[in-house]
């Protein structure tokens, strides 16, 4: 089935260089082309995501191979593609916003997707490699922080970082943002570790 929200979507794709998901939902609503899909608010944003997303997918491979639209949730990009370029064959999340069966995912299944999410989630976190002592203070002092400095002193810095390279803002950018979170992921997980 044709997603009607593919035109709509490849116009605010060309307006500028980066998206995300959140804020293409934001602006399809504010232009009215998509409104509640459910009663129930849980599902009402997964119906939301899901076309969103099943139109990125189904617009990335109409445009396939004369462009590229790159898809992540933190990053949509559209870019000319190289020749030797080529669509992944074996993509689950693909393949899984491609399903219209799956729009109709009840309150359950949802819930069970987000618990199974927040446990990757989690392990992905536990398993992040603690910097040593020298490098978590070379860290520490790029970050402008003391050396002996409390994990809320840490989130808290985090948090003007944020604000400052958050994509969404006028001075955002995308890389500074990624790397001022993984590098707020190893502060944290290093914080009790390192030994002054």
């Amino acid at each position: 089935m044709l997603n009607p929200l593919i035109d709509e979507i490849f116009e605010l794709i060309l307006t500028k260089d980066t998206w995300m998901v959140h804020t293409l939902a934001l602006k399809l609503q504010q232009q009215g082309a998509i409104d509640s899909l459910d009663i129930q608010p849980d599902r009402d944003l997964f119906k939301r995501n899901f076309l969103i997303m099943n139109a990125l997918y189904q617009l990335q491979q109409q445009l396939h191979p004369s462009q590229h639209l790159a898809i992540a949730s933190l990053q949509i990009t559209l870019t000319d593609t190289s020749p030797n370029q080529s669509l992944q064959h074996a993509d689950p999340l693909r393949d899984y916003y491609l399903d219209w069966q799956n729009y109709e995912t009840s309150s359950d299944e949802i819930e069970a997707l987000l618990c199974d999410f927040w446990q990757r989630f989690a392990g992905n976190r536990s398993s992040l490699q603690t910097l040593d002592s020298k490098a978590y203070n070379k860290l520490l002092q790029r970050w402008k922080l003391s050396k002996q400095c409390s994990l809320k002193e840490i989130q808290k810095r985090w948090r003007q970082l944020a604000m400052q390279y958050h994509p969404d803002k006028e001075t955002g950018d995308t890389e500074k943002f990624k790397k001022l979170k993984s590098e707020y992921e190893q502060l944290k997980a290093s914080c009790s570790t390192v030994d002054y």
